[in-house]
């Protein structure tokens, strides 16, 4: 794979962009785990649905700012970084993006449109088990990008 050699500026501010936009993401699914999708749940009958319709519809507009950002300087990392971003570690932030897409887009929204239309335990469940991949997945790509800073600033 043919990389252009970015300077350590341009490094560097590529990184700290992702990084940023990686720890908004994170704590956002972190957040989404512990606290919003357990407590729907908790809702009396048929509150749980029109939560979950308000929660959909502004589910991606929270969350696509932060991903779109660490989606294009994951790709831009794999095409043009200086040296202080191993190859490797620029095709694990791709890999976890595509992971964190999948997950959130063809698993986890068919269970939140579900949960929209009516209150299931068993869809509840599976939503929960899922985005605990993806935190798990969005906390490790925080602890690389942690890496990757302390590789530019040593």
């Amino acid at each position: 794979m043919t990389c252009l050699t970015a300077t350590r500026g341009a490094t560097a501010a590529l990184v700290l962009a992702q990084t940023l936009a990686v720890l908004y993401t994170t704590g956002f699914v972190w957040t989404l785990q512990l606290m919003d999708y357990p407590m729907v749940a908790r809702l009396r009958e048929g509150a749980s649905e029109s939560y979950m319709a308000a929660h959909n519809q502004m589910f991606w507009r929270v969350l696509a700012p932060g991903l779109l950002v660490a989606g294009v300087t994951s790709v831009l990392l794999v095409v043009a970084r200086g040296p202080a971003v191993p190859l490797w570690a620029a095709l694990l932030c791709v890999a976890l993006l595509v992971l964190i897409m999948v997950l959130s887009g063809a698993v986890a929204t068919p269970d939140r449109v579900a949960l929209a239309q009516h209150f299931s335990a068993s869809v509840h469940a599976h939503l929960l088990r899922v985005s605990w991949v993806r935190t798990a997945a969005f906390s490790a790509w925080s602890g690389l990008d942690a890496w990757l800073v302390w590789r530019l600033i040593r």
